[in-house]
């Protein structure tokens, strides 16, 4: 009976994640965090800076992915983070946060597409910077029902298509590929 007993507290001891960090533990990086909020000498450049340095302070080691409690504390202290961060921060620059500009700058990002125009006889190709690859489909779109010819576009995936042309229903040998870089 003994035996049973030493048995299913091992199994008990197992089933347990090991890598939970004690109650004190919490409350001294809770702390360091906290502490790092308010100093204004320190820009940090987003939570996760401030949440890795309270622990570094306090000689904890962060936990991964597949120790699923430890992470949990772990994104429940970032959460705690932000929240430190905005409360103690609002009156300032608040650097730390995306600003409407960087926001922007990021929707404003380009993308590179290359344009093949093949024909029978010929073929040739040039790059262009577009936001994305829909705006160039309207271009060359744009440009065939100028010359008066219809379109039917072909998507090979998200970042490839071929435009092909036909004229009163006759098809044209002339197509051009669009391939995202």
């Amino acid at each position: 009976m003994h035996f049973l007993n030493d048995l299913y507290t091992l199994s008990e001891a197992k089933s347990k994640d090991l890598s939970i960090l004690p109650e004190d533990v919490i409350k001294e990086i809770k702390k360091n965090i906290r502490d790092g909020a308010t100093d204004l000498e320190y820009e940090w450049s987003n939570a996760l800076e401030l949440i890795h340095q309270a622990f570094k302070i306090a000689g904890v080691e962060r936990p991964t992915p597949s120790e699923r409690e430890a992470w949990k504390q772990y994104e429940e202290l970032l959460q705690y983070g932000v929240k430190e961060l905005a409360d103690a921060r609002a009156s300032f620059d608040s650097s730390w946060r995306m600003s409407s500009t960087v926001f922007r700058e990021a929707m404003e990002k380009r993308i590179k597409v290359r344009v093949y125009e093949l024909s029978d006889k010929s073929g040739k190709g040039h790059t262009v910077e577009v936001h994305n690859m829909g705006e160039v489909i309207e271009m060359v779109r744009k440009q065939a029902g100028e010359a008066g010819f219809d379109m039917d576009v072909q998507e090979h995936d998200p970042s490839s298509c071929t435009c092909k042309f036909s004229y009163q229903g006759i098809q044209k040998p002339y197509q051009v590929k669009l391939q995202r870089l």
